[in-house]
């Protein structure tokens, strides 16, 4: 297994000779402690961090208790956050999102100059491309769980859950149990619970081939990701910060929409399929409209501007 995730990381380039520190994401849970134990054994330099959420009460803080001792037996820094979740969700928004907000932005707030190692299983990636199948995503969201994400990487994202589970039973590795992983009430558990073992039967090995399906399509969301920031560039204005309308509206539709996307991300506007649709038929008739808040698309004498116009609310 050691030889498997270190053929991994080296794959997906996730560590090189002059990364000086990986802090591992430490729940306590099996896969981000057999995480632990591996990067330790291959020799590289490792702190952990762990986030207390606070949503289970005493099983919180005993999870927060196990990681502490396990991080003084293998004399690994570990660096603690508790965060209380319920009190920071919003409007409309999930615990389970809320939660994995603040669990990165703590994580980028420690891990300026390192690493950050996530314990993201193959398991995990088949869950992602699945959920993501069900909402109607499109190529990129099939890709499933980036291996490599700015300074975060996932070296366990081909390993699958059995066989983390052999390893630690071979080391007589203890880690906790999240008792509500055993519930149905969450989306992700049920796919898991209830989904998943029904298409294995199917494919036993449906992971493998999940895992498989993903490397080929990332390399292609890849190439297209590639032409849509040349093109991008390309149709670029620079003296009026704007977008030439017949280099954009030339585009094949699958580079046209990244290139979309790009522009909405640049301008610090979701890139969702309403919007960047609305904005390829603005490309046609010209006009404005409205993205979000004081965002406006405006096409206008062949240009494709994104501004800011501050709008006055009457309140009644």
């Amino acid at each position: 297994m050691l030889a498997n995730i270190k053929s991994v990381i080296s794959k997906f380039n996730m560590i090189s000779s002059g990364d000086k520190k990986i802090i591992v994401a430490l729940s306590g849970g099996a896969d981000s402690v057999c995480l632990l134990y591996i990067l330790r054994d291959l020799s590289f330099t490792i702190e952990a961090c762990h986030v207390n959420h606070k949503l289970r009460g005493e099983a919180s803080d005993a999870d927060e208790q196990f990681v502490r001792e396990l991080c003084e037996k293998l004399d690994v820094k570990l660096h603690v956050c508790g965060i209380d979740v319920k009190a920071l969700q919003k409007k409309h928004q999930s615990l389970e999102e809320c939660a994995r907000e603040a669990r990165y932005s703590y994580l980028a707030e420690i891990g300026t100059s390192a690493l950050i190692a996530t314990a993201h299983t193959a398991n995990d990636n088949t869950e992602t491309v699945l959920l993501n199948l069900t909402r109607g995503a499109g190529l990129r969201g099939l890709c499933g769980i980036p291996p490599v994400r700015g300074n975060i990487i996932r070296p366990l994202i081909e390993t699958t859950r059995a066989e983390i589970l052999s390893y630690l039973l071979e080391r007589d590795a203890k880690y906790v149990t999240d008792e509500s992983n055993s519930s149905d009430e969450f989306t992700r558990n049920d796919l898991r619970l209830n989904i998943i073992p029904l298409l294995e039967r199917i494919n036993p090995s449906l992971n493998i081939g999940i895992t498989r399906m993903c490397e080929v399509l990332r390399t292609d969301e890849e190439y297209l990701h590639e032409i849509a920031v040349t093109e991008c560039r390309g149709a670029y204005y620079a003296s009026e910060n704007a977008y030439k309308v017949n280099l954009l509206i030339n585009q094949p539709p699958a580079v046209q929409s990244r290139i979309i996307s790009l522009i909405l991300s640049k301008n610090n506007i979701s890139p969702s399929n309403l919007r960047i649709n609305s904005v390829v038929s603005l490309l046609e008739t010209g006009g404005k409209i409205n993205l979000c808040k004081n965002k406006f698309a405006i096409v206008s004498e062949n240009l494709l501007y994104i501004k800011t116009i501050p709008q006055n609310y009457r309140k009644n």
